[in-house]
């Protein structure tokens, strides 16, 4: 008896610590999200504020009153937010003291742009024109530190959240160690005691086309009959005077657990409600499968015989399973079908007003940005097409993937001419492969992109990227290598991972994830990553049409 309230005080102390445990990993999980949700809105904020400075300097320029006025209001609103939260010293030093005074500059800079809005006064609008670069400067430096900062407070709540599973870990070892083991021993010396041989015949009906399975009342198999023997893959000769039920039918009846399988079965009788249960069976081979099991008792002097029909119902049940199984699909199906129509209904919104604000331009350049934009959101509804049919059987076609290479460059054209970085193709225009071409498009733009944010956040001497594609008799290879400065995760393999990124700036990092997935599911070919000359190099081979067909 002590040793019973011994492990039962073990057994609670375990769950309590674990519970506790638990509690913690989730509170800071909790904080950790929070956490990352405020500081991605701030960071938001922060670089919002560059872009509406901007965009005060255009519509200045143009004479738009209104879109000046309301932009002023944004960034307005937006300063005040930003200096009413929280400030590191770092940032206290950036908006207030020497020699940044970036409050004061904001301010400054709002004034002129009132002042300009109300009076088109030439002297505020010389200063707005004139020092809208130096302020973006500045205001992207201020971003940086928000990031810097956020990116800081996640690894110390990761740090946190380590050390927790280390504790949980340790006590699942202690809890092993000091209170299963000794119960694992005590639970098999306690079986080997009632495991007792005794000779007891029964008579079965061997015809029948339930298995018939008797137990004395040690629990060992006395009867095994034909069908039995044909459910179970056991012969009667391994069974017999075994108490091997358990084995064979290890998950019973949620109510055979509580009370025992004697216990279970003499009560049904007695209230004659002994109708047949469903549990979990598992044959020799270690193939688990559905039953209908009922149970009989009768006692004569002092041996008690427990007689169990046994049906196999693995048919009915895998009707059930299969039907089960078409309404999650049905489901996801739905699910899937709602998000998409949730993005499509913005994005052709979004179309339109590209379209109406072409129409209404006269400016060649910015009708061209325009055009740009509207294949932009095009771009977005065929990605939100492609994740749909990402779960599903789809059919592919043969194309040339120099196609998807232009269409990849044509989206990120204007932010290679803005920070300067040369593009080298050296493409055979005559390739074709089998697959989407559209998926292969996301590739290549997910890894440009990746370049491009490199070369924005770090002084890279003549960038440069450069795109091969060539072929031989099996296979397609296409090479994008740039001169960013590598990669700088180790190993180089990570950078594959889901929601892993080494970037400075608010990344989820399921671009490369996905690329890899779209690669090797779609495509059924390779990519693999590695540092060369002073940058990275991403090499994907495709099988040929020929092999892939």
């Amino acid at each position: 008896m002590l040793g019973k309230v011994n492990f039962t005080k073990r057994y609670v102390l375990a769950l309590c610590i674990i519970a506790l445990l638990s509690a913690l990993a989730y509170y800071n999980l909790n904080h950790l999200i929070t956490s990352q949700s405020n500081d991605g809105k701030t960071i938001n904020l922060s670089v919002r504020q560059g872009m509406l400075s901007q965009q005060i300097a255009l519509y200045a320029i143009y004479y738009k009153t209104e879109n000046l006025k309301n932009n002023i209001k944004l960034m307005e609103d937006s300063h005040q937010h930003l200096i009413s939260f929280p400030m590191t010293e770092e940032l206290k030093k950036i908006y207030f003291e020497a020699p940044y005074f970036l409050d004061d500059k904001v301010r400054k800079y709002l004034f002129h742009a009132k002042k300009f809005e109300d009076s088109r006064d030439g002297r505020s609008l010389t200063y707005v024109l004139q020092n809208s670069q130096p302020l973006l400067d500045e205001l992207n430096k201020c971003a940086s530190v928000y990031v810097a900062n956020a990116e800081a407070n996640t690894i110390k709540l990761k740090q946190v959240e380590l050390l927790i599973f280390l504790l949980t870990l340790l006590t699942l070892v202690f809890e092993a160690i000091f209170i299963f083991r000794p119960a694992n021993i005590k639970i098999t010396k306690d079986t080997k005691e009632i495991v007792k041989q005794k000779d007891y015949s029964n008579a079965v009906i061997e015809s029948s086309t339930n298995a018939i399975i008797t137990l004395d009342a040690d629990l060992k198999i006395q009867t095994f009959n034909k069908m039995a023997e044909k459910i179970f893959g056991y012969t009667k000769k391994e069974m017999i005077n075994l108490a091997l039920f358990q084995k064979i039918i290890p998950q019973e009846h949620e109510r055979i657990q509580k009370e025992g399988v004697y216990s279970f079965a003499k009560r049904l009788v007695a209230e004659d409600a002994s109708e047949a249960q469903e549990a979990e069976a598992i044959n020799k081979k270690g193939q688990k499968f559905p039953i209908r099991i009922a149970f009989g008792v009768s006692k004569e002097s002092e041996d008690v015989i427990i007689v169990a029909s046994v049906q196999d119902i693995s048919k009915d049940k895998l009707k059930d399973k299969i039907m089960i199984q078409q309404g999650k699909f049905a489901a996801l199906g739905e699910m899937i079908a709602i998000i998409a129509h949730q993005w499509r209904q913005p994005l052709a919104q979004l179309n339109f007003n590209c379209m109406y604000i072409r129409k209404k331009l006269t400016d060649p350049e910015l009708i061209e940005e325009a055009n740009k934009n509207e294949e932009i959101v095009q771009f977005m509804s065929d990605t939100i097409t492609n994740f749909e049919n990402f779960y599903k059987k789809t059919e592919n076609s043969i194309f040339n993937p120099t196609v998807s290479i232009n269409q990849a460059i044509n989206i990120v054209e204007t932010f290679l001419k803005t920070n300067d970085i040369e593009l080298i193709k050296d493409v055979d225009d005559g390739i074709t492969i089998y697959g989407n071409a559209n998926s292969l498009a996301q590739v290549v733009l997910s890894i440009v992109q990746n370049t491009i944010d490199i070369v924005r956040s770090s002084k890279i001497e003549n960038p440069r990227i450069e795109i091969s594609l060539q072929s031989t008799k099996t296979y397609t290879i296409l090479t994008i290598k740039d001169n960013a400065g590598g990669i700088k995760v180790s190993p180089i393999e990570d950078i594959f991972k889901p929601f892993h990124s080494a970037k400075k700036r608010a990344s989820t990092g399921i671009g490369l994830y996905m690329s890899k997935l779209l690669i090797e599911n779609q495509f059924h070919g390779t990519i693999v990553a590695k540092n060369v000359d002073n940058g990275a190099q991403f090499t994907i081979q495709l099988p040929s049409c020929c092999q892939v067909l």
